[in-house]
Parts: C-alpha cells; sequence; structure tokens
C-alpha cells in the first residue's frame, strides 16, 4: 500500500537531513585510534643490550682461539713422538735426523742391540773349602771353577747319605743330612730333598718333611764334595710319634731314594727341613 504524495516528500526531505548529520552513536561505537607512547629509556636498553651480546661473542672467539694455540704444541708433540722413521744420530759437527739405517746382517743387529735384562733374584750359600767357593756372580761354585749351569743334577746313583751332627735349643732339636758325591764327576744340588721316616720293616712313620722357606743357591759337588741340609725336629713336647729306625731320601730332582739308618723323632707335628748348602753342617753351617 502507498502513501499519498505528501507523505514521500516529507520522508525523503527526513532522509536528507539525517545524511548532513553526524550519527550520535559513532563516537561509542568507533572511538578514535590511540597509539601507545614507547616508554623511556628502551631504546637505550636495547642499544646497550645488543653491545653486550657483540661482546659476549668476541669473549667466546677470543677463547677459542686461545684454546687451539694452546693445543697445537701438545698435538705436534703427540705427533712428533709417533714418528718411528726417524732417527737422532750424534755427528762431530752436530745432531743429524734421518730414517734407521737398514740392517746389514743379523750379527750386525745382535751387536747394536742386546736383549732386555730380566733382574732375576741372588740366591747365596755357605760354603767350605771341601764343597767350593762363592764366585763373583754370587753362586756357589766348586773347587775347579764349575758353576751350576755347567754341572748335571746328581742323581742318587752318584751319591751317598748319612746322618752327620746336630744341635738343640731351646727345645728344639737340629740333625745334619749330608749328601756326598762318590763318583769321578762333578754335578750339582740345588733346592730340598724329600725325607721321610720308616720303621725298621720300612713302613713309612707319618707325614714327609716339610719346607722351611728360605733363599738358596745350586752348590756344585765335585768327586768327594759334600752338601747338607738341617733336619729341625722338637724334643718330645707334645704327641709324638714312634722314632724312627731308617730314613728315605729323595735327593732333589730324582724319584730314586736313597735309604739310610737313623732315628728321628717327629713330635708336636714339627718335623721340617732346609734346602742344601755346602758344607757338612747343615743349612745355615754351625
Amino acid at each position: 500500500m502507498t502513501g499519498s504524495p505528501d507523505d514521500r516528500e516529507d520522508g525523503d526531505l527526513t532522509g536528507r537531513l539525517d545524511a548532513g548529520r553526524a550519527d550520535p552513536l559513532e563516537p561509542l561505537l568507533r572511538p578514535p585510534a590511540t597509539y601507545l607512547a614507547t616508554p623511556p629509556g628502551t631504546f637505550h636498553r636495547i642499544r646497550r643490550r645488543a653491545a653486550r651480546r657483540r661482546r659476549a661473542r668476541a669473549v667466546m672467539v677470543a677463547v677459542a682461539a686461545a684454546a687451539v694455540l694452546g693445543g697445537a704444541p701438545y698435538l705436534i708433540g703427540v705427533i712428533s713422538t709417533h714418528r718411528g722413521d726417524e732417527l737422532v744420530v750424534p755427528t762431530a759437527t752436530g745432531t743429524r735426523t734421518g730414517p734407521h739405517p737398514p740392517s746389514t746382517s743379523p750379527s750386525t743387529s745382535q751387536s747394536t742391540a742386546s736383549p732386555p735384562t730380566v733382574p732375576t733374584p741372588t740366591h747365596r750359600a755357605p760354603s767350605t773349602p771341601s764343597a767350593g767357593t762363592t764366585g763373583a756372580s754370587g753362586r756357589t761354585v766348586g773347587p775347579s771353577g764349575r758353576t751350576p749351569g755347567t754341572s748335571p743334577m746328581c742323581t742318587a746313583s752318584q751319591l751317598t747319605a748319612s746322618l752327620g751332627g746336630g744341635d738343640a735349643g731351646a727345645g728344639n732339636l737340629y740333625r745334619y743330612l749330608v749328601l756326598t758325591n762318590r763318583t769321578s764327576g762333578a754335578c750339582q744340588v740345588s733346592g730340598y730333598p724329600g725325607l721321610s721316616l720308616l720303621d725298621a720293616g720300612g713302613k713309612q712313620i707319618g707325614a714327609p718333611a716339610t719346607r722351611d722357606r728360605r733363599t738358596y743357591a745350586p752348590v756344585v759337588l765335585e768327586p768327594g764334595g759334600s752338601a747338607s741340609i738341617t733336619i729341625h725336629t722338637i724334643n718330645r713336647q707334645g704327641e709324638c710319634l714312634p722314632t724312627s729306625a731308617r730314613l728315605r731320601v729323595y735327593p732333589p730332582g730324582n724319584t730314586a731314594s736313597l735309604v739310610i739308618p737313623g732315628e728321628i723323632t717327629n713330635c708336636d707335628d714339627r718335623f721340617g727341613v732346609t734346602p742344601f748348602a755346602a758344607g757338612t753342617s747343615g743349612n745355615p753351617p754351625a
């Protein structure tokens, strides 16, 4: 339904008036744009932080360079110590560095380089004129100057055994067992014998003798020469085994034995022997 012409004219006039006038709600709905001001000192702080970062980077670069320069001599030293293809040769005019000269012959290489020396303990044993003397090398030698390295081990068939003298003190008993070379050639004994006690029927009494730990050296026995050990027991203390009638002796390095008369009593399980020493008065010599 359309209005009258007058009503239409009034509406057009109102619209033209409204178009030329500002909307009172616009300031509330569309406030003017405002910009935040930069806080005081902001740019100064930014510049200071950038300067600190630049200084820190410079310090790190300097430290890295110092580490590289400081490690270079060490690396050069390690590399130079592993260069096995050069030899420093002293000459009359100075020092010459060059490659290792080739070996001309096995005899030349042996004469210029000796094998490493392994230290070995030297054992000294007392000696008597009948069995030899102690040489400069610390080894017992015979009157003829033979050393243990040049004499074979004595076998049971080359030796005679006997009980010698003895000693006692503070409840301890000591007897000397002597081995003598009965042949015309030199031989040597070294270390401990095997020794067992036997009854009259040849049956073993108790356990074999134990070893009294001490140092020793090989003893060269010239023809007629002797070496001896000390048998250690105690004098009737504790429980005693029957007294022996015979002794079975195994020279060092032998499986054959010598059986001789001899009375030894093992009391309180004290029955020990020393290694051989030169002479006939035990080890150590009486």
